[in-house]
């Protein structure tokens, strides 16, 4: 009977304790994926300053779809290309800072928003200053992280 009992108390001190260690492995497996996808987001976002056109389109989902601000309609991938292409012909002077606002994961999924903030100094000598917000759709495909869909707005 104390066999029992002792067996019993064990069973109901360690299972809480497992649990607690299982439920910490899942906060800091999502850390991780939020701190891989906010790395995605900064690279994103210094592309366009290099005018790396591929690598914008290599984190771009197959299907995505995206609403620049400076846009009517939203772009699909192909037209996407040729937007980079027309609006970002090159490599340009300008200072990219994002400031992470929030961001949810539920498995393959992410949804990130952030303000950026872009200076540069014009024609003139004059510094310009604008802020964005965006917000990007992340999803999983051949298990890497994808930009399925996203939006930008001026501030």
């Amino acid at each position: 009977m104390k066999l029992i009992i002792t067996l019993s108390l064990l069973f109901f001190v360690i299972t809480p304790l497992h649990a607690q260690d299982e439920e910490r492995q899942d906060i800091n497996k999502g850390d991780k994926v939020e701190e891989e996808i906010w790395s995605l987001e900064e690279d994103y976002i210094s592309y366009f300053g290099e005018a790396n056109h591929d690598a914008i389109l290599s984190l771009y989902h197959s299907q995505f779809l995206g609403w620049p601000d400076s846009r009517n309609h939203p772009l699909g991938k192909i037209s996407a290309a040729k937007f980079l292409e027309k609006n970002y012909p090159g490599p340009i002077q300008v200072n990219l800072q994002i400031s992470r606002e929030d961001i949810r994961i539920l498995g393959d999924i992410a949804i990130t928003h952030y303000l950026l903030h872009t200076s540069w100094i014009d024609d003139e000598g004059v510094e310009q200053k604008r802020e964005s917000r965006l917000t990007h759709t992340w999803i999983k495909e051949d298990s890497q992280w994808k930009i399925l869909g996203g939006m930008s707005n001026n501030k």
